[in-house]
C-alpha cells in the first residue's frame, strides 16, 4: 500500500533540520545520561515511509517538526520554527487507505504522509499522519494549528489523540511492527494561508484568554493585599492565589482527559495528573525525573509556583522569585520586591542597624540613591578593618580572597595546611576563626586531615558531613554577613570546583559576587583550585576554567614543581600572578614525595627553601625541560663525535643533518648549547678554535661519559 515517494524538496539544497532523537529518555538534560540531540530532514522521514525501522518502541527514533533543539514545550512554543504538523489516531476505526483519503477529502491538494504504529494490527490501523509546509510557522501558530487539524480529522470521522498540541510532543517515526502499511499521497506543502480565518479566530480566542487571565489575577492580587502579611510579602503565595491550575495547565500543555491531565514529561498517553486543596500531584515516573516539584514514591506534587518555576525558570527559584517580585505590586502599585525592601529598611532602622542614613516616616519612602550612603560611618569601618596579617605564609593577606591553582597531587593540600598550622603556632591568627572544607577526600583523607585540625585548633567541615552542602556555599556565606559573623573568620575550599561550575561564566560570576561580599564584610576566603592538562607555550601552567575566578579574587598563585628529580625531596614554588598588598611574588619549598609515607610524615618533611636553593632548583629544572626537547639532537650530535672524533663545525652540522631529520638550526642551536666542560650543565663537548676561526669541535670525557637523559 505504499505510494511512490514525490519529488518533494524543501529549500532542497539546504532543507531544514528538525530536532530528533531515540527513545523517550533521549535529551541533553537527562541527568543520569545526556545526550546531544539528533536532526533529521522531511526528505529523510518519506524515505522511512518505505524504510522504516524496526525496533522496540522505548528504542525508537521520534522528531518533533522544530529546528529549535529543545524538548521543553514552552521554549518551543515560544522560540520553535516549525515545518510540519503531525496527528496521531487515538482509536482507529477505519483502515489507513480510508482514513488518508478521509482527510484528503478535507485538504484536497495537500500532500500527507501516512503510517501505522508499531503496534497496530489489521483491525485497529492506528496511525500517524504528517503535513509538511511551505514555510516556517512559529510555536504559538503551530499549536493553533494543531489544533485545526486535529478539529479536521474529528469532523473526518478520527479521533486524534490531542496530546500533539503541546509544542514538544514526540512525534515518533516510521517502525515496522506485525502490520505496517503507509501512504504518501501526492501534493503540495500545506499553507498557513489556507486556514486564515481559522487561525485569526483561534488567535482572538487566545487573547479573550490572556484577557481573563490577567482579570482573575489582578482580581487574586487584591485578594493578597487583604491578606497581607505582618511583616513581608510572599511572591510565592501571592502567585499561587492568583493562577488557578487548570489555567496553568492548559499554558503549560497539559490536555485534559475526563477529571484528570496529561504531564508534557510523559511519553504516555495515560493522564496521571489531579488537583487537590489547591496542590497537583502526579503518578507520572517522568515529573519525578524532570524534577518538576517534589518528588515522592508515587511521582511528585506541588503547587503553582512550582510549575511556574520549572516551565518558565528551568527550575531556578532565584530567577522566578525575582521575576514575581518584579511583577506583583500593593495597593498603591509598588511592587512587591519593593516593598519588601521598605518592609527590611523599616525594621533596620528601627533597630539602629541603618542609623541616621535613613529618614523613616509613616508615609510611602520616594527611592534616592542616599538609601545607600555610607557617609557618617568611616569611623565605625575604620575600627572593624582587620590588620594586614597573612593566613599562609607571605601569599594569602586576611580579610582578602586567595586562589592557589595546581595540578592534582602538586602538593597544595599538603602546603596550605602545613602553612596554616605555622601560622597558628606562631599566633599570627585564631584556628577558631578558621574553617577549613574539605570537599575533595575521601573519608581516609578526611580522617587524617580532622586528626591535625583538632590537634592545632582549626575547624574541619566536609560535604555530606552534618549537613553541610557544598552548593549552599554562597547562602552561608550570606548567613554570616547578615549576622555579622564575617569578620576575621577565614574559609579555606579545597578545592573550589566542588562549590560552583569554574566553566560557566554564570556560575563562576555569581560565586565570585557571594565570594566578594564575604570578604568586603572582613571575611577572608582561600579557594585551591586545579590547572588544566597542558601547558602554555612558554611552558608555564594554566589555570583551569573560565577567568572569573582569578578576575573576582584578589590574589592569585601557580603552585608548580621546579625539582622532581627522582630523589625523596621534591621542590616546588608558587609564582604570583596577581596580587594586592605585600604578598610574595615567589617563595619555594620542599616536602618529601616518595612513597610509602603517611600524610603526616609528608606534612612534617615540609620545609621553607631560600631564595638561592628556589633558583637554583628552578634553573635545573629549565635545563632538564631544555634536555628533554634538546635530546635526539644532543645523540645525533654525539654519533658524529664518536664517528670522526674531531670535526669542524660546518662538516659536523652537515653530517648530523644527514644522519637525522633535524633540522639544521636546531642542531646548530644544540651544538652551542651543550658546548663547555661543566658537567653540571650538560656540556658534552668542547671546541678549539683554529686558525682561520676554524671551530673544530670533539666530546669530552673521551667520549665514555654517561650522558644523563641522552
Amino acid at each position: 500500500m505504499t505510494a511512490t515517494v514525490n519529488d518533494y524538496s524543501l529549500a532542497k539544497n539546504a532543507e531544514p533540520a528538525l530536532i530528533s532523537g531515540l527513545g523517550q529518555h533521549h535529551s541533553d538534560r537527562n541527568k543520569a545520561k545526556p545526550q546531544a540531540y539528533l536532526t533529521i530532514s522531511l526528505s529523510e522521514i518519506e524515505a522511512m515511509l518505505s524504510n522504516p525501522q524496526q525496533v522496540e518502541k522505548h528504542e525508537a527514533q521520534w522528531f518533533i517538526p522544530s529546528t529549535l533543539r529543545d524538548r521543553n514545550h514552552l521554549n518551543q512554543r515560544n522560540e520553535g520554527q516549525y515545518w510540519a504538523l503531525w496527528a496521531e489516531t487515538d482509536e482507529p476505526t477505519a483502515i489507513l487507505v480510508d482514513m488518508v483519503t478521509a482527510i484528503s477529502a478535507k485538504l484536497p491538494g495537500v500532500q500527507i504522509l501516512a503510517y501505522t504504529t508499531r503496534s497496530a494490527t489489521e483491525q485497529k490501523q492506528k496511525a500517524r499522519f504528517i503535513l509538511p509546509l511551505d514555510e516556517a510557522i512559529d510555536g504559538k501558530t503551530f499549536t493553533i494549528m494543531q489544533r485545526i487539524f486535529n478539529s479536521i480529522l474529528a469532523e473526518a470521522n478520527i479521533v486524534p489523540d490531542r496530546a500533539n498540541e503541546r509544542a514538544g510532543q514526540l512525534c515518533y517515526l516510521p517502525n515496522s511492527g506485525d502490520f505496517y502499511a503507509t501512504q504518501n499521497l501526492l501534493g503540495d506543502p500545506l499553507s498557513q494561508s489556507m486556514w486564515r480565518d481559522s487561525i485569526t479566530q483561534a488567535v482572538e480566542e487566545q487573547k479573550q484568554e490572556q484577557k481573563a487571565q490577567t482579570e482573575g489575577m489582578a482580581a487574586a492580587n487584591l485578594k493578597q493585599h487583604k491578606r497581607q502579611q505582618t511583616d513581608q510579602l510572599s511572591p510565592i503565595d501571592a502567585f499561587n492565589e492568583a493562577y488557578d491550575l487548570p489555567l496553568l495547565f492548559v499554558q503549560y500543555g497539559y490536555p485534559k482527559k475526563g477529571s484528570k491531565w496529561l504531564s508534557p514529561n510523559s511519553s504516555s498517553k495515560s493522564p496521571g495528573v489531579t488537583i487537590k486543596d489547591n496542590r497537583w500531584m502526579s503518578s507520572h515516573e517522568s515529573d519525578r525525573e524532570a524534577d518538576v516539584g517534589k518528588a515522592n514514591d508515587s511521582g511528585a506534587s506541588g503547587d503553582a509556583f512550582d510549575l511556574f518555576m520549572f516551565y518558565e525558570h528551568d527550575n531556578d527559584r532565584t530567577a522566578a522569585l525575582k521575576a514575581l517580585g518584579s511583577t506583583f505590586t500593593t495597593a498603591d502599585g509598588i511592587t512587591l520586591t519593593k516593598s519588601n525592601q521598605r518592609s527590611y529598611m523599616q525594621k533596620a532602622a528601627s533597630d539602629g542597624v541603618m542609623g541616621s542614613a535613613i529618614a523613616i516616616t509613616s508615609g510611602a519612602i520616594p527611592f534616592s540613591l542616599n538609601v545607600f550612603s555610607l557617609n557618617g560611618q568611616s569611623k565605625e569601618m575604620r575600627a572593624k578593618m582587620l590588620d594586614d596579617k597573612f593566613v599562609l605564609g607571605r601569599l594569602a593577606i586576611l580579610g582578602q580572597s586567595t586562589a592557589i591553582f595546581a595540578k592534582p597531587n602538586g602538593g597544595k593540600t599538603l602546603l596550605a595546611i602545613w602553612l596554616l598550622i605555622e601560622q597558628i603556632k606562631s599566633e599570627e591568627i585564631d584556628g577558631n576563626d578558621v574553617y577549613y572544607i574539605n570537599a575533595d577526600d575521601n573519608h581516609k583523607g578526611i580522617t587524617q586531615k580532622l586528626e591535625l585540625a583538632e590537634q592545632h585548633g582549626f575547624i574541619m567541615l566536609a560535604p555530606g558531613y552534618h549537613g553541610f552542602k557544598a552548593d549552599q556555599l554562597s547562602v552561608y556565606l550570606d548567613r554570616l554577613i547578615q549576622s555579622d559573623q564575617a569578620r576575621g573568620k577565614v574559609i579555606i575550599l579545597d578545592t573550589v570546583k566542588k562549590f560552583t561550575d569554574i566553566m560557566d561564566k554564570r556560575e563562576g560570576s555569581k560565586f565570585g559576587e557571594a565570594v566578594r561580599q564575604f570578604v568586603a564584610h572582613g571575611g577572608t576566603v582561600i579557594m585551591l583550585a586545579h590547572t588544566n592538562k597542558h601547558r602554555d607555550v612558554d611552558g608555564k601552567l594554566v589555570f583551569s576554567g573560565t577567568s572569573d575566578l582569578v578576575d573576582d579574587c584578589d590574589c592569585a598563585y601557580l603552585l608548580d614543581t621546579i625539582s622532581d628529580d627522582g630523589s625523596p625531596k621534591r621542590v616546588v614554588e608558587f609564582e604570583n600572578i596577581k596580587s594586592r598588598g605585600d604578598v610574595a611574588s615567589k617563595s619555594g619549598y620542599s616536602f618529601d614525595s616518595s612513597d610509602g609515607k603517611s600524610y603526616k610524615q609528608r606534612l612534617e618533611s615540609v620545609s621553607p627553601v631560600d631564595d638561592k636553593e628556589r633558583e637554583a632548583a628552578e634553573h635545573r629544572r629549565i635545563l632538564d625541560e631544555q634536555l628533554e626537547r634538546d635530546k635526539d639532537a644532543i645523540h645525533t650530535i654525539r654519533e658524529c663525535l664518536i664517528a670522526q672524533d674531531k670535526m669542524q663545525k660546518t662538516e659536523l652540522i652537515k653530517a648530523a643533518t644527514e644522519r637525522s631529520a633535524i633540522s639544521k638550526i636546531k642542531l646548530t642551536k644544540a651544538l652551542h648549547r651543550y658546548t663547555g666542560g661543566n658537567k653540571a650543565e650538560h656540556q658534552y663537548w668542547r671546541v678549539d678554535v683554529k686558525d682561520k676561526n676554524a671551530h673544530i669541535y670533539c666530546l669530552n670525557w673521551g667520549g665514555t661519559e654517561k650522558q644523563g637523559h641522552t
